[in-house]
């Protein structure tokens, strides 16, 4: 099902009182997949958006893969609460706030970093985020062969230096051994800021862990929280399993915004 048919049923409690917040991923969600990451930018519409429901909800903030420093420049929105590195970050008072389990992982993602660099392929980027680090491979000659051939690699470099490997759309990432993701930075998102009812927006693997959270936050009574997968030419089946509800693309996201900005502010009139 689609969020517009749903606006009178399952999303109807966005718009009425309590403490409302909007939780989206970046890229691919509020910015347009590119090629290269440096490139991403939201759109500008979602960025008025944006900053029209700050104004209005109780919580606007953003969860992204990226670094917490890159999410916060590429937004230009200060007003809002940013996590990066799926949680591992957040940003407070203009300053990185990290996880402290994560600070001792830190040696070995540098020595995983020492590694992958005697062993990628051309077109491959290796991004050093501090907590966690990112293998792109979009920009190969053949994006599905590097994917079945360095899958291992990074498996087992992962398994040498004690951390995680993740795969996302044409990324590989690893990460500290920290039960921390995009489901547990909604969750304490939900709890911090004491939600009655949130919306998580999101198109990759890594966000199911948030789309699922929400499903089962809302099942427990927790709260009334909404998961809304973003559709792409090659989204994640997880994504569609994951989600309550479907958005088709980033330009329909730029509708659900909309839309959720008209009707929270009828309701407060």
């Amino acid at each position: 099902m689609y969020w517009h048919e749903a606006t009178e049923t399952l999303l109807k409690p966005l718009t009425g009182p309590g403490r409302v917040g909007l939780i989206s991923d970046m890229d691919g969600t509020l910015s347009p997949i590119v090629d290269q990451p440096d490139a991403a930018q939201i759109t500008p519409r979602s960025k008025e958006l944006l900053a029209a429901l700050q104004k209005k909800l109780a919580l606007v903030a953003l969860v992204s893969g990226r670094a917490v420093t890159d999410l916060t420049a590429r937004a230009g929105l200060p007003q809002l609460v940013y996590m990066g590195n799926h949680g591992l970050e957040k940003w407070v008072d203009e300053q990185v706030q990290l996880t402290p389990e994560a600070l001792q992982h830190r040696p070995a993602l540098e020595a995983a970093l020492r590694d992958l660099h005697g062993q990628v392929d051309p077109g491959m980027l290796v991004e050093d985020k501090g907590a966690t680090l990112s293998i792109h491979y979009r920009q190969t000659a053949d994006p599905a062969a590097a994917e079945q051939k360095f899958s291992p690699v990074m498996q087992q470099i992962a398994t040498q230096h004690g951390l995680r490997c993740f795969a996302g759309r044409m990324i590989f990432e690893l990460r500290p051994p920290i039960d921390v993701d995009k489901g547990s930075a909604f969750e304490m998102l939900v709890r911090d800021y004491r939600l009655d009812a949130a919306v998580y927006l999101g198109d990759d693997t890594t966000d199911a862990d948030a789309l699922s959270k929400a499903r089962q936050l809302r099942e427990q009574g927790r709260c009334h929280a909404v998961g809304i997968g973003v559709e792409s030419a090659d989204m994640p089946v997880i994504v569609q399993e994951s989600a309550d509800l479907m958005a088709s693309g980033v330009s329909d996201v730029e509708s659900f915004l909309s839309w959720l900005l008209s009707a929270s502010s009828a309701s407060s009139t």
